[in-house]
């Protein structure tokens, strides 16, 4: 009987969203699963609430370990799972009752693909959204073999896809060992899941795509990926650094890489409103540009991205920021960015 793990890493997760997410596991209405709950360090209750639900169900497993970031928990839960598939969750997000059900239906009919995917929902303030990040095909299902996997891979380069995280995902557990597809231990967090998904589906080659909603992506003002925190500029470029090597060892590597500077590009913007110019970050607007300056000036990968940078797929807001950095135009980058938080506390955060 086929075995569904999932692999839940959790960090300061608020209380309530912690039990909404595993309480999405537990009432699956398919029952053969391991639920592997990662505290990662937590400082707060996390740890014991894990404990507690732990006691609930026996399908519970949980991992007590010191922090060591979003990379090493979702490791330290792919080390120990015994499941034939396993499935990323973020701890403040949730699943509908019926995925795994589903999915086992199609991976008992499929029995030789490596990877199964599917959209997601973003949630605020009880609102769902159907984000603009979505993978652009009609078709109920559809299989992708051998090289039409590596442009699935060209692909997580593209913002705009939705293939970037490592959730909402199905994974063949005996081919990932096999092929050693998890996280990158040289990595904490940041824009870990796009160098995850890179050379999940670089590797793969059987991919399926399916036209279903069934994850539900909470957005957390407060999570780790939107503190203001100098270190995560240190993390996303550490994973721009590990993208490069992994795409110059690949067959359609020019073709990857046109899309990759884009991507970087991407992160960039997401390191100057999260970071330098968001309006909790209380430096003189002088520091804030300077050291914005040097990220820039700092790194060859940054500098070749904002020369060579494609502008297909991006959408205008972005096309518009794109030249705000470009031509060092950081008081408008300040600008945006409070115009970008007071469209989200209005709700409006699908952008």
């Amino acid at each position: 009987m086929t075995k569904i793990s999932i692999i839940i890493p959790i960090y300061k997760i608020l209380e309530p969203y912690l039990r909404h997410c595993v309480f999405s596991c537990i009432n699956q209405t398919y029952k053969n699963i391991e639920i592997i709950l990662v505290e990662d360090g937590s400082p707060d209750n996390c740890g014991a609430i894990c404990d507690e639900l732990k006691n609930i169900d026996n399908r519970i497993i949980v991992i007590h370990k010191s922090n060591g970031g979003l990379v090493s928990a979702r490791n330290a839960g792919f080390d120990v799972i015994t499941g034939d598939w396993h499935m990323y969750l973020d701890g403040d997000d949730w699943i509908d009752t019926n995925t795994c059900e589903e999915l086992v239906r199609i991976v008992d009919k499929n029995p030789d693909l490596d990877v199964v995917f599917w959209k997601f929902l973003q949630e605020m303030n009880g609102k769902s959204v159907k984000s603009k990040m979505n993978w652009a095909c009609d078709e109920d299902e559809h299989l992708y073999i051998n090289d039409e996997c590596h442009e699935l891979a060209r692909n997580t380069m593209i913002y705009s896809s939705g293939l970037t995280t490592a959730y909402a995902k199905l994974i063949n557990t005996g081919w990932a060992k096999s092929n050693n597809i998890r996280h990158d231990v040289r990595l904490r967090q940041g824009e870990e899941g796009v160098e995850f998904t890179l050379r999940l589906f670089y590797h793969a080659k059987r991919a399926l795509y399916l036209n279903r909603y069934w994850n539900h992506y909470r957005y957390v003002e407060g999570s780790i990926t939107k503190q203001v925190n100098e270190k995560n500029t240190e993390y996303i470029t550490d994973c721009f650094k590990v993208m490069q090597e992994d795409i110059l060892g690949f067959k359609n590597r020019d073709a990857v890489m046109k899309m990759f500077y884009q991507r970087v590009v991407y992160g960039l913007i997401a390191i100057a409103f999260s970071t330098y110019f968001h309006p909790d970050n209380r430096e003189a607007l002088s520091i804030r540009k300077a050291k914005f300056k040097r990220v820039i000036d700092g790194s060859d990968i940054y500098r070749a991205a904002i020369k060579k940078c494609p502008l297909e797929h991006m959408d205008k807001a972005r096309i518009i920021t794109f030249y705000f950095i470009k031509y060092r135009a950081f008081l408008l980058l300040q600008m945006v960015s409070y115009l970008k938080q007071f469209m989200v506390h209005r709700g409006k955060f699908d952008y």
